[in-house]
């Protein structure tokens, strides 16, 4: 019996660590600015990207959850609706992007996170929006990671998350077109850095993990 109650508890143990998230905050520090790209229905269309550092997240895993945080306007974000609408996350070398979209993927080829017709709800000063909730993207804590939105209708006012500009520490900055979806390139800002949190979910027990916590029974 005391076997059996040990073997049952390294199993509760074991399970609870593989299912643990892990939380990261990521932009650069405390955020001093504001912008409302990628998500402004005043334009046409919209191709954006934007990336953060591997140092930031520092965690191997499937990335569930991508949000960022609207700035401390009273306000709040109006929301919007966005047509044909393309969130993309991908592994990449580079340092900082440039004004090539395809060239920023540094050879590697994206993940579609979520296709159709996007919703952003209308949101209060400060709260925390998920942007995307992928299931089909495993972080490798190798590389950075860089995101693109394009749409190609969009309805919604002004967005104003939190970002950070200014100041010694490097900048990825973010590349944009605001006329075509699927322009190759874009117009860089350099000096900008995405404010967020990013989400790293344990994977399941798997059955070597089982195996471990068996041989403790025995």
């Amino acid at each position: 019996m005391k076997r059996l109650i040990a073997f049952t508890a390294a199993l509760v143990v074991a399970s609870s660590a593989a299912v643990e998230a892990g939380v990261h905050i990521v932009g650069g520090g405390t955020p001093n600015s504001n912008n409302t790209f990628p998500f402004w229905g005043y334009h046409p269309q919209f191709r954006w990207q934007t990336m953060w550092f591997q140092y930031e997240i520092g965690e191997a895993g499937p990335l569930t959850r991508l949000e960022w945080q609207m700035w401390s306007n009273p306000s709040g974000g109006a929301g919007g609706t966005f047509t044909n609408c393309k969130v993309l996350l991908c592994h990449t070398g580079i340092r900082a992007v440039g004004a090539n979209f395809r060239n920023n993927y540094g050879g590697n080829q994206p993940v579609t996170a979520f296709s159709g017709t996007y919703v952003l709800p209308r949101s209060e000063a400060n709260e925390w929006l998920t942007i995307v909730a992928p299931t089909n993207f495993t972080f490798n804590n190798r590389d950075n990671l860089l995101i693109e939105v394009s749409w190609t209708a969009g309805v919604g006012n002004i967005n104003p998350f939190k970002c950070r500009n200014a100041g010694s520490h490097p900048f990825p900055g973010r590349v944009y077109n605001s006329s075509s979806a699927t322009a190759e390139t874009g117009n860089v800002t350099a000096d900008i850095h995405r404010y967020g949190r990013i989400t790293i979910s344990g994977a399941g027990v798997e059955a070597t993990s089982l195996g471990r916590v068996k041989s403790l029974y025995r």
